[in-house]
């Protein structure tokens, strides 16, 4: 057996001893009050029978009004605890609580006037049954005082040890019905919780395979382009002609200016900005110098975008770029170490392409390091939320 069922039981068990003990007093009080009662009444054979009659109804008035007077002084108070659902009702004891106060108050102030009334009682009784002994008048007196006493003494015990524990039992009952629900209704509230985290476990799960299914795929898309991040190679492949003469000296030193240069930036750029080392290095301007940075951005897929880097002069008439000459892209640090691309002037234009999973800001050299372009593409128009905020 539990805890709980073990002191249910010592409370059923307690509750039956002092049922027993109440109604042993009550069997034994009756007992002893009959004998007066009767035995007066036996000894005047002329009206013996009204006599026992006039007594009984005495006594059992008296019993009756002594008995609820009891109940009221017995009446136990109910403490409600906030924390429970289940409010336990206090009315009956509040309506006890004030009459045990009038009865005690007004006892208290008629004190004096009390024999007095018992008396009258007495003599009352005595006329009415038109019997001229005095021992009337205290045969009545007898009955209710001794009546009175033994339903005071029996109602008072008997709200106190069996009433009183019986509504115990009853709310405790309806209480602990109460918390079980709740129990119930938490248990199936942490459950349904648990299943709602199991579900976004498996969401963040699901995202981060297709986010690193996307990054994987992006890599193998990008990888001829990833290749072409060694510098050197870059370097004589661009300035090596089909003749096969070797490297314009100036060039290379311009190109590997450039890069020095770029690499500064992104140092810094990691400090400051890791998320987007690029932002805020390269005078954040997309014209300068008679020269525009631009990109367009086209989703392939969601999560997959190809994007076009465009470098081309804002006066083409009168200062173009110069074809064959070597202009430095700036990426996210995610696209090769240095990620760093080089690309030849053709057609008075530089383009770049490549695939990406979200926006970044991208810098640019051009001029041979003379100016600097800036161009955040998440800022571009007509692209999806998705691509400005990965």
């Amino acid at each position: 057996m539990t805890n709980n069922e073990t002191e249910l039981e010592k409370e059923k068990n307690t509750g039956k001893d002092a049922e027993t003990s109440v109604l042993l007093t009550l069997y034994t009080g009756l007992f002893l009050g009959m004998v007066p009662v009767i035995g007066f009444p036996v000894t005047i054979p002329e009206m013996g029978g009204k006599i026992l009659f006039i007594g009984l109804i005495l006594g059992i008035s008296s019993f009756t009004s002594a008995f609820f007077v009891g109940l009221l002084f017995g009446m136990p108070k109910r403490n409600n605890k906030k924390e429970n659902n289940y409010s336990l009702n206090n009315g009956l004891a509040e309506i006890s609580d004030w009459l045990t106060k009038i009865i005690v108050g007004v006892g208290l102030i008629n004190l004096k006037e009390i024999p007095e009334y018992f008396v009258s009682l007495g003599e009352y009784v005595r006329i009415a049954s038109k019997y001229d002994g005095q021992l009337l008048n205290i045969y009545t007196i007898g009955v209710v005082i001794y009546f009175g006493f033994l339903g005071l003494f029996v109602g008072y015990n008997y709200m106190r040890l069996v009433r009183a524990n019986k509504y115990k039992y009853a709310d405790e009952n309806l209480i602990r019905k109460e918390l079980e629900i709740s129990k119930e209704k938490i248990l199936q509230i942490k459950e349904d919780n648990q299943l709602k985290d199991n579900k976004i476990i498996q969401f963040q799960s699901l995202v981060q395979e297709k986010e690193q299914l996307t990054k994987t795929l992006i890599v193998k898309v990008n990888e001829p382009f990833m290749l072409n991040t060694s510098i050197n190679t870059v370097i004589k492949k661009i300035f090596t002609t089909d003749g096969g003469k070797k490297v314009h000296e100036n060039a290379v030193l311009y190109v590997d200016k450039m890069i020095d240069e770029a690499k500064l930036k992104l140092h810094k750029g990691l400090l400051l900005h890791y998320d987007d080392p690029q932002k805020g290095q390269w005078k954040s301007n997309f014209i300068n110098n008679e020269r525009e940075l631009k990109a367009t951005v086209s989703e392939e897929t969601k999560g997959l975008y190809k994007v076009k880097l465009q470098i081309i002069s804002t006066d083409q008439k009168n200062n173009p770029l110069k074809n064959g000459e070597i202009l430095l892209f700036a990426l996210h640090n995610t696209f090769g170490d240095p990620p760093f691309q080089l690309v030849k002037v053709e057609k008075q234009v530089a383009e770049l392409n490549f695939y990406s999973s979200g926006s970044f800001t991208v810098g640019a050299f051009a001029d041979n390091g003379a100016t600097e372009l800036e161009l955040d593409l998440a800022e571009l128009p007509n692209v999806s939320s998705h691509f400005k905020s990965h």
